[in-house]
């Protein structure tokens, strides 16, 4: 028969180089639709009878235009699914991953990641799905799937490029390689299309800085609190707490990408954020939801109305001349003009510049940074405790004061972007 195996078309993963393997993954961007449209030029006038996709929704999205150009339905089938990232799902960049496909290439087929899947157990699967298309009995189908799992069977079956070879032949998204053969007789490549790529100009996987909206999006558990990812988890005891610790330790030192832990008796404080880049960028949202699978199956449950974080605001019209008065009574370190607990256990002091002298009024108010559905039960504690609303820009920040007019900000990461 002849069989044209195609990569599914663009995805947002794919631009942020995100190792996006589980199901139903991320649907294809516009200009994934537009790729998938082009599939209709290039194979609309073959007499194909079936076209199959795997349970990820790109590899569906991606074949829905031929299959509506042809009159098809296609068909869904399991082992033409991507191979499993396992711990590293949503992580960004390859490296690790494609250590372990290419220990296959080298016959180690026992490699794999924690929760992925080893190589005998790829290509059975792969194997089973491809099997079936022949037994179907049809002259010319589709099989719709993804860059590694295609890139891998080919190498085994086909005698495609193997990972790292150094081969010109490239799996973009909606490469078309055509075989002819069979599973008894083996496969031979008649045609190889290299499909679409894209390069990004000075983008670097996982150093690229998220914007809020796009972290709650990417980590809805976790909030945006001082440019890191913050979150706090109660466990059932201390030792589960320090399981926890221990466990998202293994992790950090795997990937080489390292949370801020704080254990507490029972609870865990943790910080996640991309120091190098001065934000947080998709290693720390990957690093984010790992953590929380690893406090979920422990028996952990998160608690925002305790995730808060202290800042002396200090009024001056000249931070550059107390600045040093600070650091010395402090040992904090200077970072971008602020000076910050290099353990990050005491608060941050910043120097907010004043537009003319103002002798009368306190110098110094303190900063309190919640997670932004804690911010209104807040504020309406402080004012039943007797305090008024003095200014601010809610959500964004409110600023009460107390009856001998020393002042609080409360706020949030809302309205920040």
């Amino acid at each position: 028969m002849r069989l044209h195996l195609i990569r599914h078309g663009r995805t947002a993963a794919n631009v942020h180089h995100l190792l996006d393997t589980a199901t139903p993954g991320h649907d294809l961007d516009d200009e994934g639709r537009a790729q998938a449209a082009v599939l209709v030029e290039k194979l609309g006038h073959r007499p194909i009878e079936a076209i199959y996709v795997s349970p990820i929704a790109r590899t569906q999205q991606t074949a829905a235009p031929l299959a509506d150009a042809l009159g098809l339905t296609p068909v869904v089938l399991d082992g033409l699914a991507e191979i499993k990232a396992g711990d590293l799902e949503m992580w960004p960049g390859f490296g690790q991953y494609m250590q372990v496909i290419a220990a296959w290439a080298t016959g180690d087929l026992s490699a794999t990641r924690p929760g992925g899947e080893d190589g005998t157990t790829f290509i059975s699967r792969f194997d089973e799905a491809i099997a079936t298309i022949v037994a179907s009995g049809h002259h010319e189908a589709v099989a719709v799937s993804h860059a590694a799992a295609l890139g891998t069977w080919l190498a085994a079956r086909a005698g495609g490029p193997v990972a790292g070879d150094g081969s010109e032949r490239r799996l973009g998204n909606t490469s078309i390689i055509t075989l002819d053969g069979d599973g008894d007789q083996g496969w031979t490549i008649v045609e190889w299309d290299d499909g679409a790529s894209f390069f990004q100009e000075g983008f670097q996987p996982g150093r690229t800085l998220l914007t809020r909206s796009q972290t709650r999006e990417l980590a809805p558990e976790w909030s945006y609190v001082l440019g890191r990812l913050q979150q706090v988890f109660r466990f059932p005891d201390f030792p589960t707490a320090a399981t926890f610790v221990g466990r998202a330790a293994e992790f950090a030192g795997v990937v080489d990408h390292h949370p801020e832990l704080s254990l507490r008796f029972d609870r865990v404080h943790v910080g996640v954020g991309s120091h190098d880049c001065g934000g947080v960028t998709h290693r720390d949202t990957a690093m984010a939801n790992r953590l929380l699978a690893i406090a979920t199956e422990l028996g952990g449950t998160t608690v925002p109305e305790k995730l808060e974080e202290w800042e002396i605001a200090i009024d001056t019209m000249d931070a550059d001349a107390i600045r040093p008065f600070w650091q010395a009574a402090t040992g904090h370190d200077e970072i971008d003009g602020s000076l910050v607990d290099p353990l990050r256990l005491g608060p941050s002091i910043w120097f907010q510049q004043l537009d003319e002298p103002r002798p009368v009024r306190n110098r110094i108010h303190v900063d309190l940074t919640v997670a932004a559905d804690e911010a209104p039960a807040r504020v309406e504690a402080v004012v039943a405790a007797g305090g008024r609303v003095v200014g601010g820009r809610a959500p964004t920040f409110t600023i009460l004061a107390d009856a001998d007019g020393n002042e609080v900000c409360i706020c949030t990461e809302l309205g920040r972007d």
